[in-house]
């Protein structure tokens, strides 16, 4: 990439590529499913899903603060599009849950959603990086083979990885997948900002 397209990638992906931020969402979703994994029946004390929430919170401000200290902030608009984008997305995942929960197909659509959206991103925000756009197809690739596995007549894939139904198996993957490219998107920011002079 050259230097002039590196810099306006960079400045127009600046909050995205700060991928740390993801990390306390993966964190919950991973901890929520393993929460809900292990009841037995309706829930009848949420002290722990609602303290790790508020823990998880708590570290997302602390994340947001160490970004903005340590490299500063930049403006970005939100676009009228990506606001359609993110409110659709929302939709079709709600959408997707609810067919799910009540066994309409085989097939999983809320992984197909979560596919969907790894795709989408991909696309949308790092074609530009080699890395990151195929890291993002790797993970939509492996949602999507998950999703259509019960068509091979596994019907309760999810068992082999310790979950209850395929809704809690995919929201522990999609949540591992929130840390996966968390993680590299940061290397990747903290990579690509200009050496200081104290670092030469």
């Amino acid at each position: 990439m050259e230097s002039l397209e590196h810099t306006r990638f960079i400045t127009l992906n600046y909050p995205n590529l700060q991928g740390l931020r993801t990390i306390p969402l993966g964190l919950l979703l991973m901890g929520l499913t393993i929460w809900a994994n292990r009841q037995h029946g309706p829930a009848s004390d949420l002290t722990l899903p609602i303290t790790a929430t508020l823990v998880c919170l708590a570290i997302y401000v602390f994340i947001s603060q160490y970004y903005d200290r340590t490299y500063g902030k930049v403006k970005r608009i939100i676009t009228h599009s990506e606001l359609l984008i993110s409110a659709s997305g929302a939709i079709l995942a709600l959408t997707a849950f609810i067919l799910d929960t009540r066994n309409v197909i085989e097939v999983s659509l809320l992984g197909l959603v979560f596919a969907l959206a790894f795709v989408f991103t991909g696309f949308w925000y790092w074609r530009p990086v080699k890395l990151l756009l195929s890291i993002n197809v790797i993970i939509a690739l492996v949602l999507a083979v998950f999703s259509i596995f019960p068509l091979t007549g596994e019907q309760e894939w999810w068992r082999l990885i310790g979950c209850k139904s395929s809704l809690l198996a995919f929201t522990f993957l999609y949540g591992l997948s929130c840390l996966i490219c968390g993680v590299i998107a940061h290397v990747y920011f903290v990579r690509s900002l200009p050496k200081t002079q104290e670092s030469l």
